[in-house]
């Protein structure tokens, strides 16, 4: 709920430099109502409500969102180093995940698309049950596996279809390697990685070599000798 409070004084002004004082806040961060210009036998009167942080505008939008998806969970924000972090818990907060994330991911991009129109610019991270930890971990795990095809076979290995943040896992996780290099191709949302072997890795010859043939040519048998 919205903290709101009423003030008189002898200006406009005054009124709001009170209600401020009284709010422990800036005047950019409260919506100003002025209830009464004031005049010669009486006070002016302002209202001031406080304007939602970016934390309480996310944490309502997610939660009415999870109630509109009948999900029964809760979205529980904190705010780090300008990150707001949305940790969805509850009985069905897996349901919030769907394949592979892309519930979560969608969660996620709606709650930054409502609070960029406030104009609040910051990161925002939506979790449930540490799914993003894990499956940082399961990228890792198939970045370095599959730089290791790469360089085994000499060819390109193509993934599948990932959203910039699992992208950017895969670079990260081969950046260093000795093995292979990492490039982004296509456009969204079918954009994806490709793992590209570095020289010293084994081409696979697919050709079948040629057997030279040499002296008399086999026949094959049917039955019957062959005669000169």
């Amino acid at each position: 709920m919205k903290k709101s409070i009423e003030v008189k004084a002898q200006s406009v002004d005054l009124a709001i430099e009170d209600g401020l004082n009284q709010l422990n806040t800036t005047k950019d961060r409260v919506d100003v109502e002025v209830l009464s210009g004031g005049g010669l036998f009486s006070k002016a009167q302002v209202r001031l409500t406080l304007k939602p942080t970016a934390a309480e505008v996310v944490e309502d939008f997610c939660n009415n969102l999870l109630e509109k998806m009948h999900i029964k969970a809760q979205a529980i924000v904190t705010e780090e180093d300008s990150v707001i972090k949305i940790d969805i818990m509850g009985d069905e907060a897996s349901h919030a995940i769907g394949y592979r994330g892309e519930t979560l991911d969608a969660i996620q991009y709606l709650a930054l698309t409502v609070l960029n129109q406030g104009h609040q610019f910051k990161k925002v991270v939506v979790n449930t049950g540490c799914y993003r930890e894990k499956r940082e971990q399961t990228l890792i795990s198939l970045a370095n596996r599959l730089a290791d095809k790469a360089y085994r076979t000499g060819k390109k290995v193509v993934l599948e279809p990932m959203n910039p943040f699992e992208r950017r896992i895969i670079h990260t996780a081969i950046q260093d390697s000795a093995k292979a290099t990492t490039a982004s191709e296509g456009e969204e949302p079918l954009r994806h990685v490709v793992i590209i072997p570095k020289s010293g890795g084994t081409p696979k010859n697919n050709d079948v070599a040629k057997k030279k043939r040499t002296g008399m040519p086999k026949f094959k048998s049917f039955g019957y000798k062959r005669g000169f």
